[in-house]
């Protein structure tokens, strides 16, 4: 019987990996670099190297086109001196290329972000091994705390009429229409301006930049003071704003510089919040300003409990936060200022907060992100840990539904939101967040859970303040009178120990005296003479 061609025969791939199985493997050396950072130093043995250069070569030769040869009819030295450097690049880069992965990988590292390695650098060697090195950032090793049985608190809060008017104003904000004017601009009014940059080896500028009269950001620089700027300027005028780019900035160039901000007005727009009347009532939806509010209130209600469990997973957060330390990369924590911004960003999105308010925190947070973004991003190691361990994971249906809730709170389309969420990169955020929030309602239903009401919560956080300062107090009065106790002590001795004392020290010895250190001599009796006789 003849045999199946296709179960005896490889084909060219297979032939091919099973070439590259016999070569001699990479040696990978791996050393410390700094906190949570590994410098890995690959060396690719010469037979791999010309096993790859084989292989392009003869991939080439099949396509090359050289003068007086017919395509794949060129001998293989004219081939290599015509393409001998390009192909030497591409045997470089598909060498790192395989690498890289593999290196990581042999050296068990579980790395953050991409490999740091200038290829420039690495040149392929006409003889010997390839050698090449670059930095990696490495997640952190940590034991999780004891997560059953947290103990968190639980307020206890009804939906009032102060709050029913704050969410209603919200949704008069978001249905604020701009007029142009001729007036001077005020707070909460549209500005168009011209805007330039400038500060040491800095120079940018855009001819239409549109802004609020409110804290904002301009090419991520938060400005928190724009609002007094631009208020009361009109058409021509020029506001001035100087600032410090953060060391977070996403310009490299800009960290820590001193820049200046020119903003010339073109155009100032009025801005038209709506009156909550039966025209507003009926453009939402309900006969009356009644109905209207009656469904804010039972809307507030379901909002309400998502607020309370945002502030049970908040505790449960604290306390995993508190309960854990390590180290973070630095490369990492650079990168987390920005996520941190955009997971802000979604938070208040999904909360129905108007995207012009969303501006005014925005410049805010961004203000304090750095120190915000280590919070979160040991946070996010944890629960990442947590949620594999206990299996938690998120599916697209779920991303889906949860943007889709999210325009239905800002009364747009949701592919459209998906669109520009994807396109920033806040999409990922969205999907890391409902695993969070999975992971916190697992460890929500093993936890110890206390209902108070808002005065009880606000006394005992007054009680434990005043409990905390009160220790302090008696802590530094402790180690103050310790301190007087010792120098009292150290002062005065008592007679009989200071004699006691005197009676162990030794006794000094009077000095000898000369006629001490050299023994007398002996007086010989003289002799009688016969006269003495």
């Amino acid at each position: 019987m003849a045999q199946n061609p296709e179960t005896t025969t490889p084909d060219a791939d297979a032939q091919e990996e099973g070439r590259q199985d016999n070569l001699p493997k990479n040696t990978v050396n791996v050393e410390e670099a700094g906190t949570l950072k590994k410098k890995v130093t690959v060396t690719v043995p010469r037979e791999r190297i010309d096993a790859k250069r084989d292989e392009m070569f003869g991939e080439l030769k099949n396509s090359a086109q050289v003068p007086g040869f017919r395509v794949g009819r060129a001998p293989r030295r004219l081939i290599e001196k015509r393409f001998g450097k390009d192909v030497g690049q591409d045997v470089r880069n598909a060498l790192i290329g395989e690498s890289l992965g593999s290196a990581i990988e042999d050296a068990g590292l579980k790395t953050l972000g991409e490999p740091d390695l200038d290829l420039e650098k690495v040149e392929l060697p006409d003889e010997g091994d390839l050698t090449f090195s670059f930095q990696v950032e490495i997640e952190p090793e940590f034991a999780l705390p004891e997560v059953k049985g947290i103990e968190i608190t639980k307020e206890v809060f009804d939906v009032n009429n102060e709050k029913i008017d704050e969410y209603i104003q919200n949704l008069r904000e978001g249905r604020a229409r701009y007029e142009k004017t001729d007036e001077p601009a005020r707070e909460g009014d549209g500005v168009v301006t011209a805007a330039k940059i400038t500060g040491e080896g800095v120079s940018w500028d855009n001819p239409r930049v549109p802004l609020r009269v409110a804290p904002g950001v301009i090419e991520g620089l938060p400005l928190v003071d724009l609002n007094e700027k631009l208020k009361g300027k009109k058409v021509g005028d020029v506001a001035t704003i100087t600032t410090k780019a953060a060391e977070t900035h996403p310009n490299e160039d800009w960290r820590g510089k001193d820049l200046t901000i020119e903003l010339t007005i073109h155009e100032v727009q009025r801005r038209m919040v709506p009156e909550l009347n039966q025209e507003f009532a009926t453009a939402c939806g309900f006969e009356s300003v009644e109905e209207f509010r009656t469904f804010v209130s039972d809307r507030l209600k379901s909002r309400v409990e998502q607020e309370i469990q945002r502030s049970l997973r908040d505790q449960i957060c604290r306390y995993l936060f508190e309960k854990t330390s390590f180290d973070l990369p630095e490369g990492v924590v650079r990168q987390q200022t920005y996520r941190t911004l955009q997971r802000h960003y979604v938070d208040l999105l999904q909360s129905g907060v108007p995207r012009e308010k969303i501006d005014e925190n925005m410049a805010r947070l961004q203000a304090a992100a750095a120190e915000r973004a280590v919070q979160d991003l040991k946070l996010s190691f944890v629960l990442s840990k947590i949620a594999e361990e206990r299996g938690v994971t998120v599916s697209d249906d779920e991303v889906n539904a949860r943007v889709a809730q999210m325009a239905r709170n800002q009364n747009r389309r949701p592919e459209r939101l998906r669109q520009e969420l994807a396109a920033d990169g806040s999409l990922e955020q969205v999907s890391l967040a409902i695993r969070d929030e999975r992971t916190l309602d697992v460890l929500l239903k093993e936890a110890k859970i206390v209902e108070k009401t808002a005065e009880e919560i606000q006394a005992a956080a007054k009680t434990e303040k005043e409990d905390k300062k009160s220790a302090k107090k008696s802590a530094q009065a402790s180690e103050k009178k310790k301190d007087e106790e010792k120098k009292e002590a150290s002062k005065s001795k008592s007679k009989p120990e200071a004699k006691a004392d005197a009676e162990k020290k030794p006794k000094k010895k009077p000095a000898k005296k000369e006629s001490d250190e050299k023994p007398k001599a002996k007086k010989t009796p003289e002799k009688k003479t016969k006269k003495d006789k």
